[in-house]
């Protein structure tokens, strides 16, 4: 993500929502999209998010720019939990340190926060991992990430008890646009709490897609060293049988960085994401596919209402939640959130 901060500049503070009284609809021939509750505190970009017991919860991210530095986005610790029944957000615990670009997955009962970015105007990877407890409302440390394996805007799975990590990104630099790239597999078994190194993927990736259905692990389209390179790729390693390797899948109808993934049944749905060079001057795909992984085929769904890239999504009950995220290429944050039908 290369921040363009003049765009940043207009979107202003937004109103905090608790509850959104209306939801509005928008009704495709394949699903419903549906608005609800803004995210706390306004707009939010590059924060991680998953689903546990019902609820979707948010992790770190970045804020808007204070009014005394308009062209810093500040990396920040909160943590939020949206309920759907109530159509209601709500502090939790906040993480011990800022993180941006975190990889975070559920298992068990608990939220795992293994690793990111954080820093000022270079954001770079940090290895310090963490777990929380819903039911104690806090957050512990864990072993860190081996040393030169620490990164974010990883594609994250998880299998049994264990949550796996591919690709991701070393450094964002504000200023000079570094974004360097790494293809690392890492696995974290939330039992022994033991880190453990896997085949490392063909290329490397950040801002990458991940899911895991069944025993397999997908890696789904990403970016390699910057926004405009953009891939297509989905790579796939069976859980049961490492040594043997990543293999490729069929591409994706269109490769995108920085999308948004969430698996329903066999399918992995694709939403937004950034690097379309023929979209001036957001750049920012309204796109929704969705892979099924039985046929090892993509289909195209019609186009999101409201293009984003920078979040993810979480796939509660049968319908899949993206919070926040950004409107324009490196920025444009915003506090909009939506859910899919299928």
């Amino acid at each position: 993500m290369k921040f363009v901060p003049h765009l940043a500049l207009a979107l202003g503070a937004l109103p905090i929502l608790l509850a959104s009284p209306s939801p509005r609809e928008v009704h495709l021939r394949t699903g419903t999209w549906t608005e609800v509750a803004s995210t706390l505190h306004g707009p939010r970009q590059e924060q991680s998010v998953v689903a546990l017991d019902s609820a979707m919860y948010i992790i770190g991210g970045i804020s808007s720019p204070p009014p005394d530095a308009p062209f810093s986005f500040p990396t920040i610790n909160w943590t939020q939990v949206y309920t759907p029944k109530t159509n209601m957000w709500r502090d939790v615990a906040p993480l011990p340190h800022t993180v941006n670009h975190g990889n975070a997955a559920a298992v068990d009962g608990k939220l795992y926060l293994l690793g990111g970015l954080d820093g000022t105007a270079d954001w770079v990877a940090i290895p310090q991992s963490y777990v929380y407890s819903p039911v104690a409302d806090e957050w512990a440390a864990l072993p860190d990430m081996p040393a030169g394996t620490a990164r974010g805007a990883a594609a994250v799975g998880v299998h049994e008890h264990t949550v796996y990590l591919a690709g991701g990104l070393l450094e964002l630099n504000l200023i000079t646009g570094a974004q360097p790239s790494s293809a690392a597999v890492s696995a974290f078994n939330t039992l022994t709490r033991q880190w453990s190194v896997l085949p490392s993927l063909p290329e490397a990736r950040d801002h990458v897609g991940g899911a895991v259905i069944g025993d397999t692990f997908f890696v789904v389209g990403g970016r390699v060293n910057g926004v405009p390179n953009v891939r297509d790729t989905v790579f796939t390693l069976d859980l049961n049988a490492v040594r043997l390797g990543w293999v490729e899948k069929a591409r994706m109808p269109t490769g995108r960085g920085g999308l948004s993934t969430a698996v329903i049944g066999d399918r992995i749905y694709t939403f937004g994401g950034e690097g379309d060079v023929n979209l001036v001057p957001n750049g920012v795909y309204d796109n929704v596919e969705v892979y099924c992984a039985g046929e090892d085929r993509w289909e195209v769904l019609p186009p999101m209402p409201h293009p984003r890239h920078g979040t993810n999504a979480a796939s509660i009950a049968g319908r899949i939640y993206i919070p926040g995220g950004g409107n324009v290429t490196g920025a444009g944050l915003q506090s909009l959130t939506d859910f899919f039908s299928p």
